[in-house]
């Protein structure tokens, strides 16, 4: 089996980065929504097994402090995502700055 020979394509780097920006801009979204969810479903379950009668207020703090860590958790994802994309694009520019033209 021959082998193929694979040459650097800076267009696959630019739409790695691309696909990294997109995926943490929507991922801060996403992590405070589940948050909320979850903050809400495990707010009203605690008030209810201590029985108290205020269930909903149970799911109201629960949405605020899940959507809180969700969106906390969110932005320390995103901010890495973001790093990322940084660093493959500072490869595309070292080479763009390194390459010897003929």
């Amino acid at each position: 089996m021959a082998k193929k020979t694979v040459i650097y394509d800076a267009s696959v780097i630019q739409e790695f980065a691309e696909r990294l920006y997109s995926q943490a801009a929507s991922i801060i979204f996403t992590s405070t929504f589940l948050g909320v969810i979850v903050g809400a479903i495990a707010g009203a379950l605690s008030f209810e097994a201590l029985k108290s009668t205020s269930i909903g207020l149970g799911a109201i703090i629960g949405m605020v402090v899940g959507g809180l860590f969700g969106f906390s958790r969110g932005r320390e994802r995103a901010f890495k995502l973001k790093l990322e994309a940084q660093s493959a694009l500072c490869s595309v520019q070292i080479e763009k700055n390194t390459s010897v033209k003929h």
